[in-house]
């Protein structure tokens, strides 16, 4: 019954918005600002860089939080990334903003620093280089988190629930991608 308990409050943990907490504080909505996204890249753009920082890491946390939560009560590891992908649910579909929520960027990679910081800098270093090359933080992320996934498959330490993380949060960037490919 714990772990049913552990579920919902994780996803009930993603369904907290920080955007939508730093929208209200700067007065405005942004689900009607810009894209309407409710994550930090939209932060940021409406009301700047300390907009997006604070949502970054308030989402992030989001991620770290669940994962230690899930340690600290010594769950399996597979219980514990179902645990990300419920928190991840509930950052992109937040039931009381009629299912629409962020992106799910900042909390897969809080996620994935809690879950194994030994692979973090390569994820880091393959976010830079392909931003640079690429010049898109939607792209670079991208092939950041496909790259990261790879190595943590072939080394034999990532879940397929995880997997299913990263698959959801890509899905999400379909059409940021398909427009940068246009």
């Amino acid at each position: 019954m714990m772990i049913v308990y552990y579920l919902l409050g994780s996803y009930l943990l993603g369904a907290i918005m920080t955007a939508w907490f730093v929208g209200k504080w700067y007065g405005y909505s942004l689900q009607r600002q810009s894209s309407g996204n409710l994550g930090a890249r939209n932060a940021g753009r409406v009301f700047g860089k300390k907009a997006f920082v604070v949502t970054a890491v308030g989402d992030g946390l989001k991620g770290v939080i669940v994962v230690l939560i899930g340690r600290y009560a010594q769950f399996e590891e597979t219980v514990i990334t179902w645990a990300v992908f419920c928190t991840l649910l509930g950052h992109l579909y937040p039931f009381w903003l009629r299912f629409k929520g962020g992106k799910g960027v900042a909390t897969i990679v809080g996620a994935l620093v809690a879950l194994n910081f030994s692979y973090f800098p390569i994820f880091v270093f393959s976010f830079i280089a392909s931003a640079y090359f690429l010049k898109s933080a939607t792209f670079g992320f991208c092939i950041a988190l496909i790259l990261y996934s790879m190595i943590v498959i072939f080394t034999g330490v990532l879940p397929a629930t995880l997997i299913c993380s990263i698959i959801i949060v890509l899905w999400q960037h379909r059409q940021n991608i398909k427009e940068r490919l246009i």
